[in-house]
């Protein structure tokens, strides 16, 4: 089986949210909005998911591993519902007190969760697809991973680097320094799997792409006057309609992907008649 040991890693990479997201929202877990605790449950369960598939497979559990694996109709339209929810919520700022300068980085962030949203439901769709060939099956449901790696880096490093600490309006610039190395890190991890078979590394290559993708527009696009106005009209979306185009699109991505990797089996059905 590959990537046996992944769910070790991925037990490894809950410890380190704790620690990243501890002083912002497990340590106030009452006084945070219900969008953070929906796109919170969602990432935790997510991450537990994999961890636990991974180790039903390695374990020759296949049974459970295929039960357990139903679980992401569910924990895949509500990490995305999260997602959207506080896509949404970040961009108040920009509407509400448009000339603070608390909102530096609120346009660029447009793009990175944005695309980590989409970067997401790629691979969860192609884990879809491929679920029949256990080595691409296994390595896109990892690499769905690799878009928690920047935020958990982004938060942890400052606190071992104080060159990268941004939390006084002095500092506040130095944000993007820590944002680059997140990026980085995630980046040379993505790059670090796929060397490690490249003949069925296309799942990390596509997190590759994203992933310079976020680092690059974040950048330059992203602080643009122009992007930012564009960005500030999705507060006025009714979120209820956001909820229920999210779970719609998260249903389509489900379906296409789970019927795509039916056809091998269609088509072999038809060869035999």
């Amino acid at each position: 089986m590959p990537m046996r040991r992944a769910h070790f890693w991925v037990l490894v990479m809950l410890v380190v949210t704790v620690i990243a997201f501890w002083p912002g929202y497990f340590s106030k877990l009452g006084g945070a909005k219900y969008h953070i605790h929906i796109h919170a449950l969602g990432a935790v369960l997510w991450t537990m998911l994999v961890a636990g598939q991974s180790w039903s497979i390695a374990s020759g559990q296949r049974s459970l591993h295929r039960t357990a694996g139903l679980a992401s109709f569910v924990v895949f339209p509500l990490f995305l519902v999260g997602g959207m929810l506080s896509y949404q919520a970040e961009a108040i700022p920009l509407v509400a007190t448009p000339d603070s300068p608390d909102n530096l980085f609120i346009g660029p962030f447009g793009f990175f969760d944005g695309l980590a949203n989409i970067g997401f439901a790629v691979l969860v769709h192609g884990g879809l697809k491929y679920r029949r060939n256990v080595q691409l099956h296994a390595r896109y449901m990892v690499a769905t991973l690799l878009f928690l790696v920047c935020p958990l880096l982004f938060r942890v490093l400052p606190r071992l680097l104080p060159i990268l600490d941004s939390s006084t309006p002095e500092t506040a610039a130095r944000f993007a320094y820590a944002m680059a190395a997140g990026n980085l890190g995630a980046l040379l991890l993505a790059v670090w799997l796929w060397r490690q078979t490249p003949k069925w590394g296309r799942p990390f290559v596509i997190a590759s792409g994203f992933i310079i993708a976020q680092q690059v527009l974040f950048s330059t696009v992203g602080t643009t006057v122009a992007w930012t106005d564009l960005f500030a009209r999705i507060v006025g979306v009714n979120t209820g309609l956001l909820v229920i185009g999210t779970v719609a699109a998260s249903a389509a991505i489900l379906w296409h992907g789970w019927t795509a990797g039916n056809a091998p089996v269609r088509q072999a059905a038809a060869a035999a008649e």
